[in-house]
């Protein structure tokens, strides 16, 4: 079930990520880049931020591999946008409790930022490339009998298959959409309820990369079953 305010604040996420590709700068540091992002979803009518207060989760550069719970993260001061990196930022907003969940990994290529989706570098290209690919998979495979862990089985293998891993802390692959953080199911090993039982739009948000290398990359959408058992993307 989707309610209106959930459509209206991932709507503010998606309208903020692409006002971000034209506002950010090389030089600009973590710490930068999440005052702006809270700034226009609060300009889009944002009225909080469900993940632990966070309103924009921003890693770049080195620290786009780390996983860390939300209670842990600090928006780094230090740590800046180089000439050529990637930043992670993952957004949060609510519309009067009702969330909004979006995450993309933005590319600065020469101290430009690369058009969305569009970066010309073959690593980064290699990176979009897979993301794109496991939310067509999920569009593919995801029924409503199935449970959280199937999809998370399904998916890491397809992962694995590709020559990436998946950086979670914990493994998963996303929630449930719920009012209360505390509630979500997650798409993680032992969650053996169903789509249908749970019966709640739910993130996919793989963070994956190349094992050994120093760019991770991040994508989420939120998706519900329509009437006829479809998954869609919100």
């Amino acid at each position: 079930m989707i309610h209106a305010k959930n459509r209206v604040a991932q709507e503010i996420a998606r309208e903020t990520m692409r006002a971000l590709h034209g506002l950010i700068r090389a030089g600009m540091s973590e710490a930068e880049i999440r005052r702006v992002a809270e700034a226009e979803m609060v300009a889009r009518a944002s009225n909080g931020w469900w993940y632990h207060g966070i309103g924009a989760l921003v890693l770049l550069g080195k620290r786009s591999v780390e996983s860390m719970p939300g209670r842990q993260y600090v928006a780094s001061d230090e740590n800046c946008v180089a000439e050529n990196d990637v930043i992670t930022i993952d957004l949060a907003p609510t519309v009067d409790g009702y969330w909004g969940d979006y995450a993309r990994t933005i590319f600065v290529e020469n101290g430009l930022v690369a058009p969305p989706d569009a970066p010309r570098s073959a690593a980064y290209r290699q990176g979009l490339d897979v993301e794109l690919h496991l939310h067509q998979v999920l569009v593919e495979i995801a029924r409503p009998e199935m449970t959280y862990e199937d999809v998370y089985r399904r998916m890491n293998v397809e992962i694995a298959r590709l020559g990436f891993e998946n950086l979670d802390v914990h493994g998963n692959l996303g929630h449930s959409v719920e009012m209360d953080e505390r509630e979500r199911i997650y798409l993680e090993q032992g969650s053996t309820r169903s789509f249908a039982e749970v019966g709640k739009a739910f993130t996919f948000e793989p963070h994956i990369r190349v094992p050994g290398t120093g760019e991770g990359f991040k994508r989420e959408d939120i998706y519900y079953f329509d009437a006829s058992s479809a998954l869609r993307r919100l």
